[in-house]
């Protein structure tokens, strides 16, 4: 990155400015660790020294936590000029900059540098006219960009310890490539999504990602430790741990080591399906500690009917598709076949959701619609599931259902992944609809929350970590007074909200929790039952679609004959569904509160739930287009 990209700005007055500022900085004493020509690249190998050389360069003033309240949590830089200031802010493994054309300080006769009322309010006034400009222009975001260092984490107290020698641990790390992950340990903040999952977490309902393979034959113990050990060398996620947190501090952070702190392998016989079913729900219904890494637990289950690999992983670490991702890296390994590393960089797709963020001024207006019809449920509640022989306990029960090739290939016809989850969401709608009315409960709106997966195409399926979030479609009683009529109705909303990048409304509230700590962040989630929980949907579903590579642990081990996933069911949402399809077959993994139902009324659910798939694919194999609601 030149001098003149350090500010993206497509003005070359906005551009003359970054590059007589950045000047003036690395024309200082000698102590800068960047390259002092404007035209070089503006790299860091020692993020550290960056920190240390604005830290001691008496052209900057680090503000303080009262200066820096518009950007609580981040460790701020102002250049000492009045006008054309360089603002150089570091938040975890970002550091960004950009020129204030009017600074916020004031410089006293007596050498003394302090915030005054009247420059902030020129200053803000200056930034608030430039950034509506800017929007106008559908140019957000110009001005502010990412300086390319290697690997920054500076925690805003530890750092002034290092500097000032109080403290000898080194927070910071360098990479080069994967290798250094691999070698070294680093740290990175949570990202919007890890937080927001991390905070809803509970013992009674961990929020965790069941994933499981069956192979026709046997696995053998040893080989499959070292493959679980070689995925989660591979992904730097696999291996993370939480490190301990303040109240007071505004974001967790992640430690990601070479190593791991224990064995996540157990080895359990199961010699029947109700001892196999019982594993599953032991193993599902443990929440999985942050604290030790890895951030999952693994069991090898022999079963008469070939042995099964059952991950449990902890959703603040990875979504669904970051865990499909491990378990393909452990059958290769297992196998003996080669398993490349990402070739996305791990820091870099940290910023994800930040990016997300960034959109266009019509985009953001569709989210915070979008955030305004979530919030109509305030006023109209979701229907709940009525409970049916649940048990005094807590924990998951499991109901697995498979459908034969031909239903799959009959499903698959309707259209792309994002049409067979419409029929599936509708399935799930309309059975939810007839088991509350046959329970003699009243059933108005039902509420389905369907993650959607935001990884850019350009990625693939390798990036593992939390890159996915949710987006809510409804039914109303008149939407389902027949089966084609709420499938029509699903795919107009669902068919809107990709316009706007499915799941990215929540984005817009999660972009803002960084002003919060911590306690108010956890006092926020535990006041939220005080809602009635009306936020909270109805039922969970997500498809994470065809298996793009066969699951294979190679030909020791049989053929892989059943690939099982489900994301969490936090109460009160009491049913979540997971969707694969794994050799030609859609495996569905029905994850449901104990409390909430039996197992045999689960089963009674299941059947229910392929009575009205199997409608809709024999009836509506053609459905009428529907053009998207305004």
């Amino acid at each position: 990155m030149s001098a003149q990209q350090l500010v993206k700005g497509e003005n070359a007055i906005v551009a003359m400015r970054a590059t007589q500022a950045w000047r003036r900085f690395t024309a200082g004493d000698g102590r800068n660790p960047l390259p002092p020509a404007e035209d070089k690249a503006l790299t860091s190998t020692d993020p550290l020294a960056l920190f240390r050389a604005l830290e001691q360069s008496d052209r900057f003033r680090r503000d303080t936590r009262l200066g820096g309240i518009f950007h609580t949590g981040k460790i701020s830089f102002r250049e000492l000029t009045p006008t054309d200031s360089l603002h150089i802010i570091i938040d975890g493994t970002r550091v960004s900059a950009h020129v204030d054309e009017i600074s916020p300080l004031d410089f006293c006769e007596d050498g003394s540098v302090r915030y005054s009322l009247g420059r902030v309010l020129a200053h803000n006034l200056s930034v608030a006219r430039a950034d509506l400009i800017r929007r106008l222009q559908g140019t957000a975001g110009h001005q502010r960009c990412n300086m390319a260092c290697e690997v920054v984490w500076v925690d805003d107290d530890e750092a002034i310890a290092q500097v000032t020698g109080d403290c000898c641990d080194d927070t910071s790390g360098s990479h080069d490539g994967e290798h250094s992950l691999a070698t070294d340990t680093v740290q990175v903040p949570f990202s919007l999504v890890d937080e927001a999952v991390h905070l809803l977490d509970t013992e009674a309902a961990p929020w965790s990602v069941q994933l499981e393979a069956r192979v026709s034959g046997r696995l053998d113990e040893s080989r499959l430790r070292a493959a679980l050990a070689t995925a989660m060398a591979t992904h730097p996620m696999a291996r993370a741990r939480k490190l301990p947190s303040r109240p007071s501090m505004h974001q967790d952070r992640w430690e990601i080591r070479p190593d791991v702190d224990l064995d996540p392998l157990r080895v359990v016989d199961c010699p029947d399906d109700a001892a196999l079913a019982a594993a599953r729900a032991d193993l599902q219904s443990t929440a999985v500690p942050l604290a030790e890494s890895p951030p999952l637990r693994a069991r090898l289950a022999r079963s008469p009917g070939g042995d099964l690999v059952m991950l449990n992983v902890n959703h603040a670490a990875m979504d669904g598709y970051g865990a499909r991702r491990v378990l393909l890296s452990v059958a290769r390994a297992y196998a003996g076949e080669p398993d490349p590393a990402p070739e996305v960089d791990f820091l870099e797709s940290r910023d994800l959701p930040v990016r997300l963020a960034d959109a266009a001024v019509a985009t953001r207006v569709r989210r915070w619609l979008a955030l305004a019809e979530r919030l109509r449920g305030l006023v109209v509640p979701p229907a709940r599931m009525a409970a049916d022989g649940g048990a005094d306990e807590e924990g998951y029960g499991f109901h697995h259902l498979s459908l034969t090739p031909d239903r799959t290939s009959a499903l698959g016809r309707f259209g792309d992944a994002g049409r067979v989850a419409d029929v599936l969401a509708t399935a799930l709608n309309l059975a939810i609809a007839g088991w509350n009315l046959d329970h003699g409960r009243r059933c108005g709106r039902i509420g389905i929350l369907l993650p959607n997966n935001l990884r850019p195409p350009s990625w693939g399926d390798d990036m593992v970590g939390n890159f996915s979030l949710p987006a809510r479609v409804s039914t109303t009683a008149h939407d389902r007074r027949t089966p084609q009529a709420a499938l029509d109705a699903l795919t107009a909303q669902t068919r809107r909200k990709r316009r706007t990048g499915m799941g990215t409304a929540v984005i817009e509230v999660l972009g803002r929790s960084s002003l919060f700590p911590l306690w108010a962040k956890q006092t926020l989630v535990t006041l939220l039952p005080l809602t009635g929980n009306r936020l909270v949907d109805t039922a969970m579903l997500c498809d994470l679609g065809p298996l793009a590579q066969p699951l294979s642990f190679g030909p020791d081990a049989g053929d892989t004959v059943e690939v099982w996933f489900s994301p969490p069911a936090r109460r009160p949402l009491g049913m979540a569904v997971g969707a694969v399809t794994s050799g030609n077959r859609l495996h569905l993994s029905f994850r449901y509160r104990r409390r909430l139902l039996g197992a045999g009324a689960a089963h009674d659910f299941v059947d229910r739930f392929r009575s009205e798939l199997d409608a809709l694919v024999d009836t509506a194999s053609h459905p009428s287009p529907v053009p998207p609601r305004p």
